[in-house]
C-alpha cells in the first residue's frame, strides 16, 4: 500500500459511510440480491456473471463487437468531492485481453453514463463530466491513465503506469478534503501514484462506475472484478 495513501481503517458510521462489494451476494448466477448497482450497456452486450470462487468475482462481459461496452454503475449518486470531506475508493479486478491492448476498463466517479463514460474508439472518457477516472488506454496499449473532471474542465495525467494482460491489478484513489485527488495503480508487481488536482466550485453528485470495452477486432471482453470498497466522510 503506498505510503501516500491514508486509509479509514477504523470508520464510525456517524462519521463515514461506505460501500463494500465482494459480489457473496448472487440470487442467480448474474443477477445480485443487493440492489447497489445497476448493469448497462449497448444492445449487443455480453452475459455477466457471479463466479464460483472464493472470496466472490463478478465478471462483467461485452459481446464481440467493437465498440460494445457493459458497466456496473451505483444505483444512486451517493458520492461527491466536498471541501473537507475525504473520500477512498479501492477496487481489484482482471482482465485477460481477448485482443492485445485493445479493451479498456475503467474504475471511478460519475454523473453522467452515456456509453458507459468512455468514448469511442481510441478516445477515452467523455469529454465533459463530473466525476474522476482511472482507466487503460483504448485499442492501442496497455498504457493506464488518471483524470478528474469538472464539466468540461479535465486534468489529466496520461500513460502514468503499465497494465498486464490476466493479471490481478489495483485501482485506488484519495481525496484529501481539499484540491487534490491522487491515483494509486497496482498491476501485480509494482505500485505507481500520481495526483491531480480538483476544482471543487460546481462539483455534484456522483455515480460510482467500472466498466469494460471491446476494441476493433471485436472479440468479447470480461472484466472480473474481486471487490469494490468506496468510503467518504459525511
Amino acid at each position: 500500500m503506498p505510503i501516500s495513501f491514508p486509509r479509514p481503517d477504523a470508520m464510525d458510521i456517524s462519521t463515514h459511510y461506505s460501500l463494500v462489494e465482494d459480489f457473496l451476494f448472487p440470487a442467480s448466477a448474474t443477477v445480485s440480491d443487493m440492489m447497489a448497482w445497476t448493469s448497462a450497456g449497448d444492445g449487443g452486450t455480453g452475459t455477466n456473471a457471479f463466479q464460483d470462487a472464493a472470496g466472490g468475482v463478478f465478471n462483467l462481459v461485452t459481446a464481440a463487437a467493437d465498440n460494445d461496452y457493459h458497466e456496473l454503475t451505483s444505483v444512486a449518486e451517493n458520492w461527491k468531492f466536498e471541501a473537507g470531506k475525504k473520500l477512498w475508493l479501492d477496487a481489484r479486478f482482471k482482465l485477460s485481453e481477448a485482443t492485445t491492448s485493445e479493451s479498456t476498463w475503467w474504475f471511478g466517479f460519475s454523473d453522467t453514463l452515456t456509453t458507459g463514460g468512455m468514448q469511442a474508439n481510441a478516445l477515452g472518457p467523455l469529454a465533459s463530466y463530473i466525476g474522476a477516472l482511472m482507466w487503460k488506454t483504448p485499442e492501442t496499449a496497455m498504457t493506464v491513465n488518471f483524470e478528474a473532471s469538472n464539466a468540461a474542465v479535465q486534468s489529466t495525467i496520461s500513460e502514468f503506469a503499465t497494465g498486464v494482460s490476466n493479471t490481478w491489478h489495483r485501482v485506488q484513489m484519495y481525496f484529501d478534503g481539499v484540491t487534490t485527488l491522487q491515483g494509486h495503480f497496482y498491476n501485480g508487481t509494482t505500485w505507481s501514484s500520481v495526483s491531480v488536482p480538483l476544482i471543487l466550485a460546481g462539483q455534484a453528485e456522483m455515480h460510482l462506475v467500472a466498466g469494460v470495452k471491446a476494441g476493433p477486432t471485436a472479440a468479447a471482453e470480461t472484466l472480473q472484478i474481486d471487490f469494490i470498497k468506496c468510503v467518504a466522510e459525511r
